[in-house]
């Protein structure tokens, strides 16, 4: 792990952003997190708590992480330039529940699994309680933060340990039974939230294991893209199939997949995933759809964090 500070008291305010990458050739990061219009580094200047790196090599998954603002640390700009691998997963943090301290920034690890976290669980310190009391002891014992997301993270593990998914990520997973726990598991909590008084908790996620990539909306946007009006790097790429270069996404696997809370890139074409909807794209790069339940509806946002949230349309205008 990097960190580029000591940890600090967050002064509490609201969300993060997300961004995930699954791509058919090893890939460099570096336009999606530092050069693109609307980069993560850009969008850290409004969620500054800290950053995260997740990607995988020779079968591992590695982690670096930070206190920083991503804008501001010469390490975010390094290893953005430097890294190599055909699955990412960052993130950039506002500080809603735990201290500003790498150990409190995103993404988590367990074994080759990596997640990540944008939304907050009201009444955390309820729900902590609650979770603990669904969650594995040996994975709870790896819980080394005071962050809701961490927690959620490990009773998410728990569950799909209990679901037959390999908790360590050896064994591939079959993307319906990832996305069936994660759905069911992300139902119980909202409806055990309701059941104690609180606010409905904020959940999007992403997932992986560096094979398959789930990302799940349930309360803040979040946008995924498979297609590119256009792509640089098409004369040298080696896959012959470019369909990525096709103005509508066709019914085969893609090239790659790009998910993020805000559109990055003016060459991506970017789609709002439904919220109550969870994709997942498998080894074979198929991306499967679940749709919201026909009961779903989504958790209110409260008044005070709504300024750091922007509408679909207004982000995939951008």
């Amino acid at each position: 792990m990097v960190h580029c500070e000591c940890a600090l008291e967050a002064p509490g305010a609201a969300l993060c952003r997300l961004f995930g990458f699954r791509s058919a050739l090893p890939s460099r990061p570096h336009r999606s997190l530092l050069a693109a219009e609307n980069a993560i580094a850009a969008q850290s200047k409004e969620h500054p708590h800290g950053w995260g790196i997740g990607w995988f090599a020779d079968e591992e998954a590695y982690v670096v992480k930070s206190a920083t603002p991503a804008h501001t640390c010469d390490r975010f700009e390094q290893i953005s330039g430097r890294l190599l691998s055909q699955t990412f997963l960052v993130h950039v943090r506002r500080a809603t529940v735990g201290r500003l301290d790498p150990l409190n920034a995103h993404p988590f690890r367990c074994g080759r699994w990596l997640f990540a976290h944008n939304g907050t669980l009201f009444g955390f310190d309820i729900l902590r309680e609650w979770m603990a009391e669904r969650t594995d002891p040996e994975l709870r014992a790896l819980i080394l933060g005071d962050t809701d997301s961490e927690a959620l993270f490990f009773y998410l593990m728990t569950e799909l340990s209990k679901a037959g998914v390999h908790r360590c990520g050896r064994l591939s997973a079959e993307p319906q039974q990832v996305a069936a726990t994660v759905r069911r598991t992300l139902a119980a909590l909202d409806t055990a939230a309701q059941e104690l008084g609180l606010s409905r908790p904020i959940v999007n996620v992403m997932l992986t294991d560096g094979r398959l990539f789930l990302a799940h909306r349930a309360g803040m946007p979040l946008h995924l893209s498979t297609q590119k009006h256009a792509c640089a790097d098409a004369p040298t790429c080696p896959i012959h199939n470019k369909v990525c270069l096709l103005p509508k996404r066709p019914d085969q696997p893609v090239n790659h997949l790009l998910v993020a809370s805000e559109p990055i890139g003016q060459e991506n074409f970017w789609e709002p995933i439904t919220d109550g909807a969870t994709i997942v794209l498998d080894e074979e790069f198929r991306l499967h759809r679940w749709e919201p339940d026909a009961s779903w509806v989504p958790p209110e946002i409260p008044l005070e964090y709504r300024k750091y949230i922007k509408t679909d349309e207004a982000l995939v205008a951008k």
